[in-house]
């Protein structure tokens, strides 16, 4: 149900509180409703009780919707605020309500059974009747039938009496279909419409879940409120051509409107793509857009690789595989849509958990602004475990549609995928001096490399990340080192620094680097 309809129980208790209240809250008005929110969700088959953020976001929508025009600009970010940080309260809060709504389901359950019962010994009892009155084989051999009220002969009786007769066969049969909801049987094409439905059901749900699990991940971050809900007050001499928000795609995903995931993360790509046009580099909302991105991008490929791993397909892909377009395509990995955050998603699942720290935080240079070169993130840190290493890892992934020469040619996954062979077996001379066109968001254009500079910008990136790493903690806001709550840094005796550039190109083409070894007089401890 669309959150900007009214056509849903507690509309009226909606507008109620927002007339006789001063102080609004989200939180106060589920308080204040909680009994007709409960007798809502068993009426709106809509909204499942599976979940409750789903129905939370439903209700927070409908509330959002309804107060925004009376809201002060303070106010409304409050609103967004409360609902960020209370999100354990808000959980307890729908696990009460779905708990009532369950037993009250429940006892109507009972009651229906019961009142099933009855109706079935009334059935009963209307059938008794019938045989007692009448006892000839003809209504007999029609009670055999399932009451089908077909008479082949009767006693000679007048024509009066056999017209009340079939009256009665009649009114009978009538009686009994109305009360009796049981189909016997169906037709065979009926049954298999049902469990194809069944079927697209299942499929439906498992997609709703999987999105709405990542949208939650999105929705408690703190730089969700700056992307919510699109105002076109907000931009200034600006039109965007095609806005997107995290309301929309809420709203999409209420109303079933996705029908695959590829629809699902093209909303979200292209909220994130008008962030990085529309706003300045070093703006607020271009920096909150890519740490926002950033928690997307993770969730959304871990949730990909468990799912893939999950139905035993995620393989290397080799010349004589069956069906190659499908075990990608099909769960997401397709050789058009992998990136290098999927790449890392990877290498992470294949290291222990206790010794890996994805993303660490750098302070490159502490006397530039944010936004300007100050801050840096390698990629992947790996504690040592048993040795005296500490390992860096840059990863850099080559898109096979960046190897495309025409952009502006049409292709598809069989011209990607023999793309994909040539490069496992070409000259690695050659494949380095390959052209490579890439997305720049900094500069919002389209750029053209090579697949050897990316691999030279990689190492002279790496190398630079292990140099900050070797000074251990940034100790003030001017100074640089690792800027990282996650590791602990203490002096000690000397440790090595060693760092290897990971490329790879499509999926079956893997270079790597060695880059210098740096000494430092620090330990790196994961809290």
């Amino acid at each position: 149900m669309s959150a900007t309809t009214n056509n849903y129980i507690g509309y009226k208790a909606l507008v109620s509180y927002l007339s006789e209240q001063r102080n609004w809250s989200y939180r106060g008005f589920l308080d204040y409703s909680q009994d007709t929110i409960v007798n809502s969700l068993i009426s709106d088959s809509s909204l499942t009780l599976a979940k409750w953020q789903s129905i939370d976001a439903a209700w927070y929508n409908r509330f959002f919707d309804n107060a925004k025009e009376l809201l002060e600009p303070n106010t409304f970010i409050t609103i967004i605020t409360e609902h960020l940080q209370r999100k354990k309260e808000l959980q307890i809060f729908w696990q009460k309500v779905i708990k009532e709504c369950e037993e009250k389901n429940q006892k109507c359950k009972k009651n229906q059974e019961t009142t099933t019962k009855e109706y079935e010994n009334k059935n009963q009892e209307i059938i008794k009747k019938h045989k007692k009155k009448e006892k000839e084989n003809q209504v007999e051999e029609y009670e055999k039938e399932n009451l089908m009220p077909v008479v082949t002969s009767f006693p000679k009786k007048t024509s009066k009496d056999q017209s009340a007769m079939i009256t009665t066969v009649t009114s009978l049969s009538k009686e009994i279909i109305e009360q009796n909801l049981t189909v016997a049987s169906l037709p065979k094409k009926t049954v298999k419409t049902s469990v194809e439905n069944f079927s697209n059901t299942l499929q439906s749900n498992k997609l709703i879940n999987f999105c709405y699990d990542i949208f939650h991940k999105l929705e408690n971050n703190p730089y969700a409120y700056l992307f919510y809900k699109y105002n076109e007050k907000d931009i200034i001499d600006k039109a965007i051509k095609h806005p997107m928000d995290l309301f929309t795609v809420n709203s999409k995903l209420e109303n079933d409107q996705y029908t695959n995931l590829e629809e699902f993360e093209n909303d979200i790509r292209l909220i994130f793509r008008n962030c990085y046009t529309y706003n300045d580099a070093k703006s607020e909302v271009y920096c909150s857009g890519e740490a926002l991105e950033s928690v997307f991008n993770k969730k959304w490929n871990e949730k990909l690789i468990f799912q893939t791993r999950r139905k035993g397909e995620l393989k290397r892909v080799r010349d004589n595989d069956a069906d190659t377009d499908n075990s990608f395509t099909n769960h997401g990995m397709s050789l058009s849509s992998a990136n290098e955050s999927m790449l890392q998603a990877i290498v992470e699942s294949l290291l222990p958990l206790k010794y890996r720290i994805p993303e660490l935080s750098l302070v490159m240079d502490g006397k530039k602004p944010k936004g300007s070169g100050r801050f840096g993130y390698l990629d992947i840190f790996i504690l040592k475990g048993t040795g005296d290493n500490y390992i860096s890892l840059e990863l850099k992934y080559i898109s096979l549609v960046g190897l495309i020469r025409n952009q502006n040619t049409k292709f598809g996954a069989n011209e990607l995928e023999n793309l994909d062979k040539i490069l496992e077996k070409e000259n690695e001379e050659f494949l380095l001096k390959r052209p490579y066109t890439y997305w720049s968001k900094e500069h919002k254009t389209t750029n053209q490399t090579t697949i050897g500079e990316v691999l030279n910008n990689g190492i002279d990136q790496l190398e630079s990340y292990i140099n900050i790493i070797s000074k251990g903690k940034a100790v003030d806001y001017s100074s640089s080192g690792v800027y990282d709550e996650r590791i602990k840094i203490t002096k000690s005796d000397s440790n090595i620094l060693k760092g290897y550039v990971i490329l790879v190109i499509g999926f079956r083409r893997i270079l790597w680097r060695p880059v210098e070894e740096v000494i430092s007089n620090y330990t790196y401890i994961k809290v």
